[in-house]
């Protein structure tokens, strides 16, 4: 039972897509640059409402 509960606070921890300002914290970009990169289509990412979502894999892609 412990080990489950462990488990889906991981999960809270690592949502599958992040905002620009959680992409910057674990990739090192600045959130400016990155907010730059997705204007100019360099990096995939998913509309919702106003905010930008990416993948980490797009952000990896582009390295």
């Amino acid at each position: 039972m412990a080990a489950k509960q462990q488990f889906s606070k991981t999960i809270e921890l690592m949502p599958m897509l992040k905002t620009v300002e959680q992409m910057s914290r674990i990739s090192g970009i600045g959130e400016n640059k990155l907010r730059e990169l997705l204007d100019k289509g360099e990096i995939e990412y998913v509309q919702n409402g106003n905010r930008r979502l990416m993948a980490d894999s797009a952000i990896w892609d582009w390295y």
